[in-house]
């Protein structure tokens, strides 16, 4: 089997009017200002999109807040309308505020008591610390006087047993 030979497509449609030829006129060239490349016309279409999807984004989120709004409204409404027993409720909730804060008060006063006795004390044993390195200073310094005078003592006695020796050695009739 053997397909059929291409066809040609039809030429031109002949002329409406016998006496005019048909002529196309060929497209103006387009302004140069107006060229748009490929990846500028990219560009835009994805700067259009997001804004699209964010302006979609921002009216849910409109809508969304709205409805929030409207509950948050209806529910207030509600409680001024229900005040009758809420208000004892609250008010207990007030006071257990109250004496909790007291408390806490208190506290804070015990706290700041306990901070003034430690600094008065961190205050006496500094001074106590002073007093201490005061005393040791005196004290190596009594101790070095009380060397000395052992010394110049042991020095005196010696000198005293030469004078003792030599008034014996006298006293025997000696040179």
């Amino acid at each position: 089997m053997q397909e059929p030979p291409p066809t040609t497509p039809p030429p031109d449609p002949p002329p409406t009017e016998p006496t005019r030829r048909v002529v196309t006129t060929p497209a103006a060239p387009a302004p140069v200002a107006d060229v748009v490349y490929e990846s500028d016309l990219v560009d835009r279409i994805d700067r259009t999109r997001f804004w699209a999807t964010f302006g979609s984004v921002a009216a849910v989120l409109a809508a969304i807040l709205g409805v929030i709004a409207l509950v948050v409204a209806l529910q207030a409404k509600d409680d001024a309308n229900n005040n009758d027993g809420s208000n004892a409720g609250l008010r207990r909730q007030v006071s257990s505020l109250q004496t909790d804060v007291a408390s806490l008060k208190s506290q804070t006063s015990a706290t700041g008591n306990v901070k003034s006795q430690v600094n008065r004390i961190s205050t006496r044993l500094d001074r106590l610390g002073a007093q201490v390195t005061s005393i040791s200073d005196a004290q190596a310094k009594t101790n070095t006087n009380v060397t000395k005078l052992q010394s110049d003592l042991t020095d005196l006695t010696s000198r005293v047993d030469q004078v003792e020796k030599a008034q014996e050695q006298q006293a025997a009739g000696g040179p």
